[in-house]
């Protein structure tokens, strides 16, 4: 216990810490990549967040501050209404479904009000589980786009 009498020591253990945090900010800070705002012509892809990846009934998108939210209106045996609701105002927005290895043709999605952030869309019913949904939006003269699995709209598993 002799170690703990030397004063320079103690205070070392106590300030070492505190600078390590200090330097893992500031190498942030200095080395890390910057925000910026979306260009016009450029492509930029979406996140799906967790709830996408499973029966939740819901589909959340995300880039920074770019968000778009899926959900299915109506489920039929033959269609899926789906409705868009979207952070910033849409310029376009259009849904494509690959099924079973083909890919169908993209639909495109209406505007359901004059602000923009609100759209809807009939597609085909998925017929398998593993389906993907593809996913294009337009707004600011930017595109944004995404790949989702349709697990989110409650599809039975099927052979």
């Amino acid at each position: 216990m002799t170690m703990f009498k030397n004063m320079h020591l103690v205070v070392a253990m106590l300030v070492a810490p505190v600078l390590a945090v200090m330097a893992w900010f500031a190498v942030d800070y200095f080395a890390g990549e910057r925000p910026h705002a979306a260009t016009e012509g450029a492509g930029y892809t979406l996140i799906a967040k967790p709830n996408c990846r499973y029966d939740s009934g819901q589909c959340d998108l995300e880039n920074s501050e770019f968000g778009l939210s899926l959900r299915p209106l109506a489920v039929t045996d033959a269609a899926v209404e789906l409705e868009m609701t979207s952070a910033f105002p849409l310029q376009s927005a259009a849904l494509g479904l690959v099924d079973n290895g083909a890919e169908l043709l993209p639909s495109p999605m209406h505007s359901t009000a004059d602000d923009g952030l609100h759209w809807t869309a009939k597609i085909n019913r998925p017929t398998r589980a593993d389906a993907a949904l593809r996913i294009a939006v337009t707004a600011q003269g930017a595109t944004w786009y995404a790949e989702v699995p349709v697990v989110f709209m409650r599809v039975a598993d099927q052979p």
